[in-house]
């Protein structure tokens, strides 16, 4: 046996070895009441390449070629001496890996949600046929003298970018289109929620696994061992690295909402798979550059698929799919001219575009005809209740896993009676601050009735009465001093019955029934303004919505009592209040003084703040303070309405 069959056994190996590190890192972002049936998946999986794909795959796709399209000969492995390499068995060996890889990628996909058989018979198609023979297409010469029809139009994937892993992207997106997604992974808003994860170490120890075994994947795709497998092995390693860095900058730019744990697991593995195509023929700093733009398109694919409602559970069709694309097509961008084979870079460009496209056509087209067909035929999906179990449950019967369904679901209903009973406390707590609030208002109507016909009245009689007792004095007494006496307290009579108008209108403001609630607080700042001689200042800075009686009320009431605090506890010389549309169904009201401010930490109910967060508790909104000592009070009120 030669140093270069010697090779080859191993990177088989370390290819092997990729199915433990698909399994740790599937494990690790998946819910762990579906871990068991993702690893006995895996293994099923594989068990069925082994078979499908020696027996049958591999004859379609490195066997005489017929009409360029599929091998016809080796099958169940025979006949291998007729190779022109001398390979045989070995590379039989090393290429069921790499089959064994584009197959466990696409069950990865479409996990927490698929039943096991239908995924085992996708499996069988996915390695005797849709694999092979796309592969026989880009790479029919490597075992038999004989042309691979877009090898000889320019087409360059050294390890398996567009063959491998592009491939099972593609497939993989047919199934979670056709499956769909996982139950509750979006919320009533259409706003994506996170469905746990078992164990992170564990994925970011399957990220090392499979980032080890890439060593494997493209050194061994040289099918000997010289000079340029160190080149090999640092441009994957470079390339992994850039996919991270890649990978964060880009999520820190266009997500800022998203964790940069996914960015490191994706980039990496991007990177890795976007170097596949063009380990051999780049230098480090073209590895580098591949690896980073890759790293930014499976971060931006993410995105893609999350607001057309696709769920990938483990992220297979950006990192595979879209990766590998970036990858092959990178190449043609960034390769030495040596390896151009004769044609300009933008032939070899749009060669490497029509083999990605030819490849997603492919894959992609027979993908959704199988699953389609699989699903109306045995069915795709467990039931609802099934999902909420778990597949450990349902496929494998795993009693632990029962049980922890058991207590889960039980924690669950308690959870929930707690919830509708909190609930209905809220709505009862509600119901009885709005009636409290109603009989407020009625109570002050009642108030402002009784003064305005009893006080009211009688002063104004008073007033009347003072009068004409100090026209009576001007012209009978001739007494200076008891004229200037009296007319005082004609203008105190006469202070005061405006004082109790002010009062009234506090109580009951007619404005706020008769001109609505822009009028009624125009007319309570001129007032305001008068009575205090506090500048004020009122800015109507978008149309007001229509608002219901009772919360046109409350927002008066809310800008009143806003007044009153600054009044008593401010010491301000300026007043502003801004009403204002912040977006489309809620509405801004700013009230904001020059006042000496207070610590916020140390608010007290003494403020009166008590009343306007319960008022706009009762509208849907919410209070936010901004002050600080010396530097002035601004309240920020935010209230939803309806168009």
């Amino acid at each position: 046996m030669s140093i270069n069959h010697l090779w080859i056994i191993v990177s088989a190996c370390f290819v092997f070895f990729m199915q433990a590190g698909f399994v740790c890192y599937e494990v690790g972002f998946i819910q762990s009441k579906n871990v068991i049936s993702v690893a006995i998946e895996n293994i099923i999986t594989f068990v069925i390449t082994t078979l499908v794909y020696c027996f049958i795959g591999f004859a379609l796709m490195f066997g005489n070629s017929h009409w360029a399209f599929f091998g016809s000969n080796f099958w169940f492995l025979n006949n291998l001496f007729q190779a022109h390499n001398s390979l045989g068995f070995v590379f039989v060996f090393f290429e069921l890996m790499f089959a064994g890889t584009a197959v466990t990628i696409v069950s990865g996909s479409m996990t927490e949600r698929t039943r096991l058989l239908p995924l085992l018979i996708a499996d069988v198609f996915l390695a005797g046929l849709i694999y092979p023979l796309y592969g026989h297409w880009v790479w029919a010469d490597l075992y038999t003298n004989q042309s691979a029809w877009l090898k000889q139009m320019g087409f360059m994937d050294f390890a398996g970018a567009t063959v491998v892993h592009c491939t099972a992207g593609w497939v993989s997106l047919a199934g979670i289109i056709i499956v769909g997604p996982r139950k509750d992974k979006w919320d009533a808003h259409g706003k994506i929620k996170k469905l746990g994860r078992s164990n992170i170490p564990f994925a970011v120890l399957g990220t090392f696994i499979l980032w080890f075994s890439w060593f494997g994947f493209n050194g061994g795709s040289l099918l000997e061992f010289n000079d340029r497998v160190g080149l090999i092995l640092l441009n994957t390693n470079f390339s992994a690295a850039a996919g991270v860095a890649g990978a964060v900058l880009t999520t820190s730019i266009f997500i800022k909402d998203h964790s940069y744990m996914e960015a490191v697991f994706s980039g990496a593995l991007g990177g890795l798979v976007a170097i596949t195509a063009g380990s051999n023929y780049l230098y480090p700093f073209q590895a580098v550059m591949v690896g980073f733009i890759a790293g930014a398109v499976v971060v931006l694919a993410s995105l893609l698929l999350e607001k057309l409602g696709l769920d990938d559970a483990v992220g297979a069709v950006p990192i595979h799919g879209f990766g590998g694309a970036a990858g092959t097509i990178l190449l043609a961008l960034f390769t030495p001219a040596e390896f151009l084979g004769g044609q300009t870079r933008i032939v070899k460009i749009l060669v490497q575009v029509s083999g990605v496209i030819l490849n997603f056509v492919w894959a992609f087209g027979l993908g959704l005809l199988l699953f389609y067909t699989i699903k109306k035929t045995l069915g795709l999906r467990v039931t609802e209740e099934e999902e909420d179990k778990g597949l450990n449950i349902v496929e494998f019967a795993d009693i632990y896993s029962w049980q922890d369904y058991l207590k889960m679901t039980h924690y669950e209903n308690l959870t929930q009676d707690l919830n509708l009973k909190i609930h209905a406390q809220n709505q009862l707590l509600q119901k009885q601050a709005k009636l409290l609030v109603e009989t407020q208002e009625h109570e002050r109507i009642k108030l402002a009735r009784d003064i305005h016909d009893g006080v009211g009245q009688s002063l104004a009689a008073l007033k009347l009465q003072l009068g004409m007792i100090a026209n009576r004095v001007k012209t009978e007494y001739k007494d200076n001093g008891l004229s200037n006496q009296v007319e005082g307290t004609v203008s105190l009579a006469t202070q005061t019955i405006e004082d109790i108008r002010a009062v009234l209108f506090n109580l009951k403001p007619a404005f706020l029934s008769e001109k609505g609630l822009n009028t009624a607080i125009e007319v309570l700042i001129k007032n305001f303004e008068k009575t205090t001689g506090i500048k004020s200042e009122f800015n109507l800075l978008s149309e007001m919505p229509s608002w219901e009686d009772a919360a046109i009320l409350n927002i008066y009431r809310v800008i009143q009592e806003c007044l009153t605090n600054i009044l008593k506890h401010a010491h301000a010389t300026m007043v502003k209040v801004n009403f204002v549309e912040l977006k489309k169904n809620l509405y801004l009201f700013q009230v904001s003084d020059n006042g000496v401010g207070f610590e916020a930490d140390g608010v007290h109910t003494g403020l009166g703040l008590n009343s306007i967060q319960e008022r706009l508790q009762m509208l849907g909104g919410r209070l936010q303070i901004i002050t600080a000592e010396d530097q002035g009070t601004s309240l920020m009120m935010e209230v939803p309405f309806e168009y």
